[in-house]
């Protein structure tokens, strides 16, 4: 019967008018993340142990698997939420269910909206959360791997700022020809790279193209985010002569799309990495 009560209420919850958006608490102790960048984050700033519900797709760090299951790609158990008793939800726009969110937000439960497109803003939401920690060494931990990512981008960008720009293609994998464009923190950290996004300037954030707009944009090099992938992806691109013969070796090459797609502090190695590759294409368009 309280199930019954529970479901009764989120429903007529849902169906009403939203309220004022609870505030934040300024040291939450029960945190239900609803997004794995979002886990990974708070993980970052020493704020692990007040996880008490996480995504389906939260899998790191290995102790985030182990927080109970309250949201998939169906979208989210608000009532499977309200049972934990948080004092905060972190919600990603791009990827929960509003009518999800806007229900747990009517129980007067604060949501925190993260959505990051910037790697800028990887480092302020590390710093946001490192501000929720009564930790002081936690939030020191925290707040220097913030500068330290910053600094790293800021080396990248005068390293790269005078070199030979390299098109590329980002391709997310073999098959359908799906690519992000400028839209998706991806832009911005080809850009720091000295790379031009040849699909860039697209409307959508992971638009398909064909293999015609590709061959017609005549990229210095595809870049595809799965790595299990290359083989296969080099043999076609090879055969479509995007690339003089025996070129595809050097001009179609794997970067870690699994780090650079999901914006939490791993992102920057796999951005430095990503950046190492570009520069080895560079060099062979001399």
């Amino acid at each position: 019967m309280r199930r019954l009560a529970m479901l009764i209420a989120v429903l007529a919850l849902v169906l009403a008018e939203p309220d004022v958006q609870a505030q934040i608490p300024s040291s939450p102790k029960r945190i239900v993340s609803l997004s794995p960048h979002a886990t990974e984050l708070l993980y970052a700033a020493g704020l692990g142990d007040h996880v008490v519900g996480v995504s389906e797709s939260c899998d790191f760090p290995d102790a985030a698997k182990l927080k109970p299951k309250i949201s998939g790609y169906r979208g989210t158990n608000v009532e499977a939420v309200l049972a934990l008793k948080p004092d905060l939800v972190i919600a990603w726009p791009g990827g929960n269910r509003v009518v999800d969110t806007d229900a747990i937000a009517r129980f007067g439960v604060p949501v925190h909206a993260s959505e990051l497109s910037t790697l800028t803003g990887i480092t302020d939401e590390l710093r946001r959360f490192s501000g929720w920690t009564a930790n002081d060494n936690a939030q020191r931990d925290a707040r220097q791997q913030a500068s330290d990512a910053d600094t790293l981008i800021s080396s990248l960008r005068k390293r790269y700022a005078g070199a030979r720009k390299v098109r590329v293609f980002y391709q997310l994998g073999e098959g359908r020809l799906f690519t992000l464009t400028d839209k998706h923190v991806i832009g911005e950290a080809l850009n720091v790279c000295g790379a031009e996004n040849v699909f860039g300037a697209l409307a959508l954030s992971a638009p398909e193209v064909s293999q015609e707009a590709v061959l017609a944009a005549k990229p210095d090099a595809v870049l595809i985010a799965d790595g299990k992938s290359l083989a296969s992806v080099r043999a076609n691109w090879q055969a479509t002569s995007l690339f003089f013969p025996g070129q595809a070796q050097e001009r179609v090459v794997a970067v870690d799309g699994a780090r650079l797609h999901r914006p939490t502090m791993r992102t920057f190695t796999a951005v430095k990495s990503m950046c190492d590759v570009i520069d080895d294409v560079r060099r062979t368009l001399r």
